[in-house]
């Protein structure tokens, strides 16, 4: 500790020992010392701050990633306890879309992850690239295929005889069956 302190204040006293000797005129010295300390300040307070945004901005990501998680393990426990108890069609049931808008609204995110090892930088950009991406498309066409089939499909129109319910509870079944797929890929964290 002690070397760290008297390095420290030999670094901080050297100019002022250097102006002490040399033949420069105070006021000049003076303003040559307080460029060069401007200088070292402003270059240590840019990297002090982007270090910080760095971590910030890992920090989102792992939020990101974490919450798409949470999300999925949610998604797989409803619809394999839905699956496994043969529910009806929920005609106000929603498919859920994973996020992906932190690594799509800036280049920040790739700019840092892009100085992670090789192995994490392989993980996240395949995360977000292929595993989101492609489960949002499949579940937008997994909406578009289940749609015209249960659109008949709650109690209502079924009474009414609308609808038939084993075809209801058929599409009800690949409904959710697919998502539950979807969500087991998306709930595997991208990174050990």
């Amino acid at each position: 500790m002690k070397k760290v302190v008297g390095s420290l204040l030999l670094i901080l006293t050297w100019p002022f020992k250097f102006l002490k000797k040399s033949k420069i005129d105070n006021f000049v010295g003076g303003l040559i010392f307080g460029a060069i300390f401007s200088l070292v300040v402003n270059i240590i307070t840019v990297q002090v701050q982007e270090l910080v945004n760095k971590q910030r901005i890992l920090e989102a990501i792992e939020n990101e990633i974490v919450n798409n998680t949470i999300i999925a393990k949610g998604v797989i426990e409803e619809n394999t306890k839905s699956i496994d108890k043969k529910e009806a069609y929920n005609p106000f049931y929603t498919l859920r879309y994973y996020s992906k808008d932190l690594w799509t609204q800036s280049s920040e995110p790739l700019q840092y992850v892009a100085q992670l090892s090789q192995e994490s930088q392989i993980a996240i950009s395949g995360y977000y690239t292929y595993t989101i991406s492609e489960h949002n498309r499949m579940t937008d066409s997994l909406e578009k295929l289940t749609s015209p089939h249960l659109i008949y499909c709650n109690d209502i129109d079924l009474n009414k005889g609308l609808a038939n319910k084993g075809e209801c509870d058929t599409w009800n079944h690949i409904l959710l069956n697919s998502e539950r797929s979807t969500a087991i890929v998306v709930g595997r964290y991208p990174i050990n």
